[in-house]
């Protein structure tokens, strides 16, 4: 588990347990990705006063030891520094004329710091996918509040493998064994992602009944169309609580990257088997409670996102700064 997020509580398993509530919330998950963003913030922080203690020192009695010149030092004051990891190990580089110079290892530095370079490699990346990360959360809370009176009082018995699965990293929490703690992590997204892809093999036999229409041969056709209706409802709720089930444990384990898959998945699922027949489901619901085909236009398109982020992630970002500014790079 990354130790950049930590629980509100003392007792995680509590909180976590919450969640069986029928209001699922988005911002429990919301409030992690903040947590991190403002913990990335602070490693960065500490991250630029190590380099810059590593770029003054002339002497140390310490291992690592830099000899600048005093042009070089006059350079550092106004020049732009690029933070790197590589194989565990992290460098500072200074741009000057287009070129970054020689790596400076500030490895030390940042150890004496309290900074691992597993926690300055999260924030790093963090750093990188941070403004269109937000513009994704503020379009997946929209998307909870749109869905809130669709799924409202629905009663759903195929959601045993979701409920499992939230169960399981209820425990993975409060277990202090390593070993055991990533094993029921690993079984908890195994069935969460059986409950996913379930729910969607039944969305998608539910469409196709609707689309083929199949109920013109029942003795109650409006009824009929309802129930089905009913069902892509109900399992629609939980492949969205899956998605952000699956993207909150990644994120609570420091994996950024798969975090951002699973909310991809997410979107991909809904630009394919929802958005192509969202006008249909429109039109045949009586109740009119389906959202409109416009929105779940909207919906793809925004977190369609996630491609850009994933290949920022993938390029193994580095971080930029000069001492009285930053940005990623």
């Amino acid at each position: 588990m990354s130790d950049l997020i930590h629980m509100d509580t003392e007792n995680p398993s509590i909180s976590l347990l919450t969640l069986f509530d029928e209001q699922f919330s988005f911002e429990r998950f919301s409030e992690s990705i903040f947590a991190a963003e403002t913990e990335a913030d602070s490693i960065l922080a500490k991250a630029r006063k190590a380099v810059t203690k590593a770029m003054n020192k002339e002497e140390s009695d310490f291992q690592l030891v830099v000899d600048l010149d005093d042009e070089t030092k006059d350079k550092l004051k106004k020049g732009e520094i690029e933070l790197v990891i590589e194989n565990g190990e992290t460098f500072a580089q200074l741009k000057n004329n287009g070129k970054y110079g020689k790596k400076l290892p500030v490895t030390e530095e940042m150890t004496e710091e309290g900074i691992s370079a597993d926690a300055l490699q999260m924030a790093i990346q963090m750093e990188a996918i941070k403004q269109q990360l937000k513009v994704i959360i503020e379009k997946m809370k929209d998307i909870e509040e749109q869905l809130t009176d669709v799924i409202h009082g629905q009663r759903n018995d195929r959601i045993g493998l979701f409920y499992s699965g939230l169960s399981l990293y209820a425990e993975a929490c409060s277990v202090g064994d390593i070993s055991l703690k990533k094993l029921l992590i690993a079984q908890a997204l195994h069935s969460v992602s059986d409950a996913n892809s379930q729910m969607i093999q039944e969305i998608r036999e539910n469409i196709a009944y609707l689309v083929n229409e199949q109920y013109k041969s029942a003795r109650q056709k409006v009824q009929k169309i309802e129930e089905h209706l009913n069902t892509i409802r109900q399992c629609y709720d939980i492949v969205f609580k899956a998605a952000l089930l699956k993207a909150w444990i990644y994120q609570q384990s420091g994996e950024i990257g798969a975090m951002v898959t699973a909310i991809d998945e997410y979107g991909r699922f809904i630009e394919k088997l929802v958005v192509p027949y969202a006008g249909l489901l429109s039109e045949l619901d009586s109740s009119d409670q389906f959202i409109e085909k416009g929105t779940w236009g909207q919906i793809a398109n925004s977190l369609s996102g996630c491609q850009e982020m994933k290949k920022v992630l993938k390029s193994t970002p580095s971080y930029c700064f000069i001492l009285e500014g930053e940005h990623n790079g």
